[in-house]
């Protein structure tokens, strides 16, 4: 589509004003084209449990506040399809901000470099100092609990997991 860094932010506060009716948030916008057809994607999440599990009776009806206000939005000319959809079980997280309220989840982390020689582990975020900005996560090798502590900056990329 055309222009759309020019109005996405227009759709993002429209989006959020919508969403915040619902305890949601929006999490990524994209456009991209299906089958020749411009679609205009909204990721959402909960705003106090971003890794909760959404209603698909909730989207639909966003979707259908969210199409009709979205007609009044200048510069967007062409026809599209309009999805609001969870963001995902399994979504990254992007920064240590959402790392923050990943506490108590289950994550998949993997780091720049060997820590107490693990390069990547799931388990469960367990606390924040925000004194001296580290983590604390627990989690299981070979059957044994273990704990390791570390900074933002040593995570290579981080995403929410399934437990089995």
């Amino acid at each position: 589509m055309e222009n759309f860094t020019s109005f996405k932010n227009q759709i993002e506060d429209l989006a959020n004003k919508i969403l915040n009716q619902h305890n949601l948030r929006v999490y990524e916008i994209n456009n991209f084209k299906d089958f020749e057809s411009d679609v205009i994607q909204i990721l959402v999440e909960d705003q106090t449990q971003p890794n909760k599990p959404l209603s698909f009776d909730t989207l639909l009806l966003v979707n259908e506040d969210l199409s009709t206000m979205m007609d009044d939005i200048k510069g967007i000319d062409n026809q599209y399809l309009l999805e609001v959809a969870s963001a995902g079980i399994e979504k990254p997280i992007r920064n240590e901000k959402e790392l923050v309220q990943a506490i108590d989840q289950y994550v998949h982390i993997e780091f720049h470099q060997m820590i107490n020689k693990i390069k990547s582990l799931d388990g469960t975020i367990i606390s924040y100092d925000e004194k001296d900005k580290t983590f604390k996560i627990a989690f299981f090798v070979k059957g044994q609990k273990k704990q390791i502590d570390f900074t933002w900056e040593l995570i290579q990329q981080v995403r929410y997991a399934v437990k089995f």
